[in-house]
């Protein structure tokens, strides 16, 4: 059976034509047939489109059904990091709670201000009334920030995201060994930046490093903190050192991105929504989580099947890779009254109710990062760009797995100073 470009039974989430409208391919989806599978893609697949579904996969603590043991993209990789199940994903999760804590956003919350100060200056220098927001903000303010916490130089954010990218296009690539040339690029570019530190320890005679000398031997940061950290009675391999420095440059920069210019974009499409955020603050919170539930950044991800299992009656056998697809959960009529509008007067209590950082035990370390910027960003530019508009249509992120805008041009008028907001 036949939904505009996409049947029932070859639907594919992956694909270009589901990419072209994916949530309208959700809605058919979820509706005609909440459990698909794809065989079109190598390895073939599974996804699940409704909220339920995906919440309970997403909840089972102990991974007797649902595994995160070969990774979160299609492909079958082997168990690494926070990219295992129970006590052992517990463990490692915890290693890196203090160093993205819930309280990581009020930690770093002058930096963010800085930079987004910094940014707006930098767009409306000599007397500059247009440009890029994707580009020109929503890029680099990230970048910069996730920069600083690993320990690398801002400056370097132009080639940080050009090799997020290439990590994050990977993704969808049906070769498991797809995504290696991506990976050792990564690795290559933090090599020097860990053998610097590992020079400060030997200069001082360190040959057991730990907390303690971070912030005095070491900078404070994440590279510094992986060298002296230890995961039970051992250190941190090469392995799961880079595995961490991938997943926090890219769960650092690019989703949350695609947070900033979806909401953006979301708020200045109807003017009068602008309006109620510029003359409102408290409507900040509420735009942030609204356009997370509505447009996720990160449209699915992957588990892989522990045992033979059955679905709103559909059999899944065992060892199957599954897509949750987040973005269909965001907008299940069964969870959201009127899903598919961006609602600014939502019920508070169902406001960080959605998928976007995922649920349960696997839930995003950096999620109360990635809501600070977005807060902070939206509240400086509804009093620093009271006027922003949009200046055209923008354009899409081409990983079909992701959603947000590579391109949004605004425009603005007389920008305030960051001293006096007037």
């Amino acid at each position: 059976m036949e939904h505009g470009n996409v049947t029932t039974e070859d639907f594919n989430p992956l694909s270009a034509e589901v990419a072209h409208d994916p949530f309208g391919a959700y809605g058919r989806a979820r509706e005609s047939c909440p459990v698909h599978h794809t065989t079109g893609f190598d390895p073939s697949f599974y996804s699940l489109t409704r909220f339920a579904d995906i919440t309970a996969a997403l909840n089972d603590a102990e991974a007797e059904t649902w595994s995160a043991r070969t990774g979160s993209s299609p492909q079958f990789n082997p168990p690494i990091g926070f990219n295992v199940d129970g006590a052992e994903s517990r463990e490692f999760r915890t290693l890196f709670r203090k160093w993205l804590s819930p309280s990581a956003g009020a930690v770093n919350a002058e930096l963010i201000d800085t930079t987004i100060n910094e940014l707006i200056d930098s767009m409306t220098a000599g007397g500059r009334v247009s440009g890029d927001f994707a580009t020109e903000f929503a890029v680099l303010l990230p970048i910069r920030v996730i920069a600083h916490l690993i320990g690398v130089p801002p400056e370097d954010a132009p080639l940080l995201k050009e090799m997020t990218d290439e990590f994050l296009g990977a993704f969808d690539i049906p070769d498991p060994r797809g995504v290696a040339p991506a990976v050792r690029r990564l690795n290559a570019y933090f090599a020097p930046h860990l053998e610097h530190r590992r020079e400060l320890l030997r200069a001082a005679g360190i040959t057991e490093p730990d907390e303690s000398d971070l912030g005095d031997t070491l900078p404070d940061d994440l590279l510094s903190y992986m060298l002296a950290a230890h995961h039970g009675d051992r250190r941190l391999t090469s392995a799961e050192i880079g595995y961490v420095l991938a997943t926090a440059l890219t769960g650092g920069n690019d989703t949350t991105t695609s947070m900033l210019t979806n909401v953006v974009l979301r708020l200045l499409e109807d003017p009068a929504r602008w309006q109620r955020v510029v003359e409102d603050g408290k409507l900040v919170q509420i735009a942030i989580e609204e356009s997370l539930r509505l447009d996720p950044p990160v449209l699915g991800l992957f588990r892989t099947t522990a045992r033979d299992t059955t679905v709103d009656e559909c059999p899944i056998p065992a060892g199957s890779k599954v897509m949750l697809l987040f973005g269909s959960g965001n907008r299940d009529p069964r969870k959201w009254d009127d899903p598919d509008e961006f609602d600014l007067d939502r019920p508070r209590n169902e406001l960080r109710r959605h998928l976007a950082f995922g649920f349960g035990p696997h839930f995003c370390l950096g999620a109360q990062l990635a809501r600070t910027e977005g807060h902070r960003a939206l509240e400086l530019l509804r009093t620093r760009l009271p006027h922003l508009r949009l200046d055209g249509p923008s354009e899409r992120v081409p990983q079909h797995h992701l959603w947000g805008r590579r391109h949004l041009p605004v425009r603005w008028d007389h920008p305030q100073t960051a001293e006096t907001g007037n």
